[in-house]
């Protein structure tokens, strides 16, 4: 009896699920669509990291680089090779340079090895060809390869340490540029990166390094790169804490030794130079002390002497005038000389009163050394003096007498004449020495100024600079992170309400079901069936129906959405030749269990245990219907009076039955929200390419010069081009890649420098990206991009930093402007100048044309050629190339649309067959009551009508947050998407959810055809 009993338990089990096929398949239907949507995009980030990491592994990803200003000596990497934790070091170089192929230039970063196998650090990935054998051998990378360069060309690499052909080997991918579009700055030509090529060590070193390098290093062979692995790393993900708390304590000892022995080289360097600069200084000081001693000496024995010449004047003076006394009887003009001779007297005491002060002075400080061939002389000088004044005191008995008068006059002559002679002679002494004063001088002045040249090269002896490269400097590994991230923010609420909607929608079945099989639960409990039993049929339904949906969904979703998502990434930024490598989070199987059937079979025991409460007499009997209640729309009487009876009807039907009213309603505005986020994102990546290269960007050429020129010379260039018949206009400019820097990660932007403010903009449309006006040019700031002013945090009147050509600069932000595409700061030329203090040299040009046709487009590229004014590249081809990766990322919005679609095809369908089923009653009722056909089918499908029209709307609001959510989440650095939503999204999301709802609607007419009126007669009333 109880083997019957269980045997009819379980056949009624059975019965029931294929009673109810197109229930259950709805419910395992929704729950496989989310459970694969919400697992597979929840493993998408882990399987683009493992499946990266992999790829890394496998071509031995360098650790950690360092690169040395001064470079490393072997010495120095004999320091750094027995560290404990190191796998494996090789050293090299790494330098910028220009590639010339067809007479164009561009920058490239060159690396070099000393041999090329498949055990090396950063081993390249081979596409074609094979690795370089010779010293003049190269490979390139695939990206300078598509755009024409072949195996078997030559081509031409040059900087300022020199220059030197190679021909091509090889094309290779490399793990140092996973990234299509982001290929990093180089210190030459524009500015800008446009790939890599890959060397041998041999004979290529003076690429890289200066001989004077070598000179101050006094070394030999010197690198100026050193890339390490480290032992364990391989087992960390290297997008993870976790790897880079393991190379960090490698890293530190590493950094600390390195950083040490450059300390200790500048001491060396400094050391030895200072000594002999300072041995310099010290005879210098030692013989300008000499110098200034002896003109001390010198100058004070000059003003002896001159004292006693001016001492023999005044006794000369002296005599003539008693001379002239004497001859005053004689002579009326006596009186005359006399006064003259008296006024001379009266002078040549002042001088002497003055030169005596002077002597005094040098007496005070009495000098230490003088030449005494000088001083001899001076004496000599002297004591012809006091000869003469000897002579002339002997002179005065000559004149006592009026006989005596002549033989004075003769005395005083002659002593007039020998003062004469002494005055010249220690003039002539003075000026000798001041000649050979001068000369010392002069010596002492240079000697003077080659210590100080010598002072300034010791101190511009670099310091030199260590610079660390991890992961978080290679500009790929940054791109591709912050492509996983934007992945993980979009898996974090896109999949998540998806699923939230399916799982609400399968709630209400369940529910529902409960309700209705209230009776048969009723009549099981009357036949001795426990509570648990009864329970115990819903609880299977829930996991065939659930839980067999959720695993198949993790498998499929896990497996198809990583996939699909990697390879569109990869086919559109990244280029990395890897299987790709499922990740399966337990913790997301676990949620997606959680929510799918847990929360399912919770709800539907809680539904249980209520209704099982009841007496079995009470379930057996059916439920009573909600008392009738007057709704809203009834006490509006003017609209109310204008319906007919159905659609009263339908009105009270929608309102009464509140439950399933708000169950429907979000159901069919999670789905129509889903559908306008879909078609809105489409919308914001096509959109950005017309908006940067038409509404943006105006211009319909760019001219790249081979060489930089003066804003003078582009004047002449620019006065030639406005002549030609295709040209219409032309502004020359500089267009310099640049670091913006931020606090954490620095921004890859580009500068552009214009001459003109009023012509620039026939160019570049600045126009605000909050107001749409049009943004007013000055001297005073730069204008910035719209999404770098986001990132860098930044409003008008703020300052940022920029780093142009290793120099740093701080200026302030006038204005932000709309753009799309990249980072760019606009200056002026005045501000350029002003800040950088240098002269506006000019490398670009933008260009348009009267016409876009190919013989206009030919006969300039003629012209451009011959004159060498540089080469032409036209806006829509850039814009068609950026075209081309962007769309490619419709697929995966086009997945997320029709998942979306389908989700709310299935929604649509289950609401609609609940409803049908649970109104079987009803329905054969009103058949019963003489509804034709369709008045039945009015009567049922207006509620699913009215119910997705106000669906609907609700997702409208549902979508314009959950869209701008998304898009600002999916945003790159270097691109900011269109964030308004197109009218057009609202009308397909609702022109696709009321399609549904009115195809559902006509296929669910056969259920309704189906209901036999004596249905109505199974009714207890």
């Amino acid at each position: 009896m109880v083997k019957q009993k269980k045997s009819m338990y379980w056949r009624n089990l059975w019965k029931s699920i294929f009673a109810s096929k197109a229930r259950f398949l709805s419910i395992f239907s929704i729950v496989f669509l989310g459970a694969a949507f919400f697992a597979g995009l929840r493993n998408t980030p882990g399987t683009m990291t493992k499946t990266m990491d992999a790829y890394l592994d496998k071509h031995n990803y360098s650790d950690l680089t360092y690169i040395a200003s001064l470079g490393f000596s072997q010495d120095d990497i004999a320091a750094i090779k027995d560290i404990e934790g190191i796998d494996k070091i090789e050293y090299g170089y790494q330098f910028d340079a220009l590639k010339k192929t067809h007479d164009q230039l561009e920058g490239v970063k060159v690396y070099t090895s000393q041999t090329f196998d498949t055990k090396m650090i950063n081993h390249p990935d081979l596409i074609e060809g094979r690795f370089p054998k010779q010293s003049d051998e190269c490979v390139i990378d695939n990206e300078l390869a598509k755009s024409g360069t072949k195996i078997g060309q030559k081509i031409d690499i040059s900087n300022k340490q020199g220059e030197k052909s190679f021909t091509v080997v090889g094309i290779i991918n490399d793990v140092r540029y996973i990234a299509k579009t982001n290929r990093g700055t180089n210190s030459l030509g524009d500015g800008t990166n446009s790939g890599f090529i890959e060397i041998l060590n041999t004979d290529n070193a003076f690429l890289a390094m200066p001989d004077e390098l070598y000179d101050l290093r006094d070394e030999g062979v010197l690198y100026n790169q050193i890339s390490i692995t480290v032992k364990g790393a391989k087992k960390e993900n290297v997008f993870t804490q976790a790897y880079d708390d393991f190379i960090e304590t490698l890293n530190t000892k590493v950094k600390s030794t390195l950083s040490l022995r450059m300390s200790n080289l500048y001491e060396k360097l400094t050391r030895d130079a200072q000594k002999k600069l300072d041995d310099a200084k010290k005879e210098y000081d030692k013989g300008y002390k000499t110098y200034t001693e002896s003109k001390n000496t010198f100058d004070s024995k000059i003003l002896e002497a001159k004292i006693q010449l001016i001492n023999a004047k005044i006794t000369l003076a002296d005599k003539e005038m008693e001379y002239i006394k004497a001859q005053s009887m004689a002579s009326s003009q006596a009186q005359d000389m006399l006064d003259t001779m008296k006024k001379t007297s009266d002078e040549l005491k002042k001088n002497l009163e003055d030169l005596k002060k002077q002597l005094e002075g040098y007496q005070e400080n009495p000098p230490e050394k003088i030449p005494h061939e000088v001083i001899d002389e001076v004496n000599k000088t002297i004591k012809e003096i006091q000869d003469v004044q000897t002579s002339l005191k002997t002179a005065t008995s000559s004149i006592d007498g009026m006989f005596q008068l002549n033989e004075a006059s003769i005395q005083i002559q002659k002593a007039k004449l020998q003062i004469q002679q002494n005055e010249n002679k220690l003039a002539l002494e003075e000026l000798k020495t001041n000649q050979q004063l001068t000369q010392a001088k002069d010596k002492l002045d240079k000697a003077h100024s080659q210590i100080s040249e010598a002072q300034d090269k010791v101190n511009e002896i670099p310091k030199g600079k260590l610079y660390t490269l991890t992961n978080h400097q290679n500009a790929g590994l940054v791109n591709y992170e912050s492509n996983k991230d934007s992945i993980s923010s979009i898996a974090d609420i896109f999949p998540l309400m998806f699923f939230l909607v399916s799982a609400l929608v399968s709630l209400t079945t369940m529910t529902r079901m409960v309700e209705e099989q209230r009776s048969q639960s009723g009549t099981l409990r009357a036949l001795g069936y426990s509570k648990w039993d009864v329970i115990k049929q819903y609880i299977v339904y829930v996991i065939f129906a659930t839980f067999f949906a959720c695993a198949l969904g993790i498998v499929l979703g896990t497996q198809f959405f990583p996939r699909i998502i990697y390879y569109l990434y990869n086919l559109m930024l990244f280029q990395v030749d890897a299987k790709t490598l499922i990740y399966s989070s337990q913790a997301v199987a676990f949620q997606t269990f959680f929510i799918s059937v847990f929360v399912t079979m919770a709800a539907t025991l809680f539904v249980c245990m209520s209704e099982l409460n009841l007496m079995p007499a009470v379930l057996m009997r059916p439920k009573a219907p909600k008392l009738g209640k007057r709704i809203v729309l009834e006490r509006i009487t003017f609209i109310w009076k204008r319906l007919s009876f159905n659609q009263k009807v339908t009105m009270r039907n929608i309102f009464r039955y509140k439950k399933r009213f708000f169950m429907s309603i979000i159901g069919i505005a999670g789905c129509t929200a889903l559908i306008i986020t879909g078609f809105g994102v489409k919308h914001s990546v096509s959109a950005v390419v017309d908006k940067q290269y038409h509404d943006v960007l105006k211009y319909d050429a760019l001219v790249r010069l081979d060489d930089s020129i003066s804003t003078s010379e582009a004047k002449k260039y620019q006065k030639n081009l406005l002549q030609r018949d295709a040209v219409n206009n032309v502004e020359y400019v500089l267009n310099q890649s640049i670091d913006i820097l931020k606090n954490k990660e620095d921004l890859y932007g580009t500068l552009v420098v214009y001459q003109s403010m009023e012509n620039i903009s026939n160019f570049v449309n600045f126009k605000d990206y909050k107001t749409g006006k049009k943004l007013v040019l000055d001297d005073d700031g730069v204008i910035l991009s719209a999404k770098t002013a986001e990132l860098l945090d930044v409003e008008v009147n703020d300052t940022m930093d920029i780093e142009l050509s290793g120099t740093k600069y701080n200026v302030k932000i006038s204005g932000i402007m709309e753009n799309y595409f990249m980072n760019y700061v606009y200056m002026s030329q005045n501000l350029y100048e002003s800040v950088t203090a240098q002269d506006l040299k000019v490398n670009n040009a933008f260009l348009t044309m009267k016409k876009m046709d190919q013989s206009y487009k030919t006969s300039l590229e003629k012209y451009m050629k011959e004159k060498n004014y540089g080469n032409l590249s036209y806006i829509n081809n850039i814009g068609e190339e950026f075209d081309n990766q962007v769309q490619s990322v419709d697929l995966v919005i086009i997945i997320l649309i029709v998942c979306a679609g389908a989700l709310n095809f299935i929604v649509l369908y289950n609401l609609t067959n609940i409803n049908i089923q649970e109104r079987k009653s009803e329905i054969a009722t009103i058949k019963v009551l003489g509804f034709r056909r369709k008045e039945v089918y009015d009567y049922i499908f207006r509620e699913n009508v009215i119910l997705s029209i106000i669906g609907s709307l609700l997702g409208t609001v549902f979508g314009y947050l959950l869209h701008r959510f998304i898009i600002r989440t999916v945003e790159l650095d270097v691109t900011m998407f269109v964030r308004s939503l197109n009218f057009t999204s609202y009308i397909f999301a609702i022109i696709i959810t009321l399609g549904f709802t009115l195809f559902i609607d006509f296929v669910m007419r056969r259920v309704l055809n189906r209901v036999n009126m004596v249905e109505s007669l199974k009714s207890i009333e």
